[in-house]
Parts: C-alpha cells; structure tokens; sequence
C-alpha cells in the first residue's frame, strides 16, 4: 500500500486521512488566544467520534461536563486550532490537522447535517445529546511520520 510522505501537507484529507480519522478514538486538540498562551487537550470517544463531513471538515460532538470549557472559549476568542491524531498500536502514525474552528450547538448542527439525526450513537452517551459542536475547517493535513494510514 502507498505511503504518505511525512512532507507532503495536504489541503484537504483524502480518502487515506477520512479512514484513519473514522477509526480514532482520541486525538490531541491544541487551541491558543495571543494574550493567554496556548492550551492542548486530549480528547476521547468511541471509534468514529470525529466525524468527516467533507474533505475538508471535521466535527464532533461536545456535552455540558467537557473538559473542553476553556478550549471552546479559546475557539470563540480566536479560531486557529490543530488536532493530533495518533494511532500507537500501529508505529506511531500521527496525523495532524489544522484549520478554523467553530463552535455550533447542536440545533444549528443537526440542521445543516442532517444525517447526523439518523445517527444513533449520538443519543447513547448517558442518555443525552450533545449541546454543541466543534467544527473544523481543514487547512492543511499532513503525517508527523511516514507510514500506511490503513
């Protein structure tokens, strides 16, 4: 199978990047305001929970008892974001992704994606839905190693 060079910055995810971010089920969310410094998060879900939308959008789903409270302010404060994703059972690969976020609550979102209503994962954490979103418009996507991302 062809490897992605760890050189090569994308602009979009393509199909090899989409795959590998469906089967994560964590990644590392880094968000920064210039006048307090830069914060990184590590976030978990089950396989999928990040959900591609597009080649190049990324979103998943947020609920009241996050630890991403001060990353979402960050995110309204300036929008500049990078997520990590690294698969370790597999030598390390890890996919970086960064972009523009946005923070959307769960109405909005639903009604601009409307498969999201259909799917049923998203009612089983502890009963609720999420009350937002973190969407991510990709900027540039590229590998910190080489490797097969399937």
């Amino acid at each position: 199978m062809p490897t992605l060079s760890d050189r090569e910055v994308l602009t979009t995810l393509d199909e090899r990047m989409q795959s590998f971010v469906r089967r994560q089920e964590m990644m590392f969310v880094a968000t920064g305001e210039p006048d307090d410094g830069h914060d990184c998060t590590f976030v978990t879900g089950g396989p999928g929970f990040v959900r591609v939308l597009s080649v190049n959008r990324l979103a998943w789903p947020e609920f009241d008892d996050t630890s991403l409270s001060g990353a979402i302010d960050d995110i309204r404060r300036d929008p500049r974001i990078s997520l990590l994703f690294v698969d370790f059972a597999r030598g390390a690969i890890g996919l970086h992704v960064s972009g523009l976020a946005k923070v959307l609550d769960d109405g909005a979102m639903r009604r601009a994606y409307r498969r999201l209503n259909l799917d049923p994962s998203l009612e089983l954490v502890a009963d609720r839905r999420p009350t937002r979103w973190i969407t991510v418009y990709v900027a540039e996507a590229y590998l910190s190693a080489p490797g097969e991302l399937d």
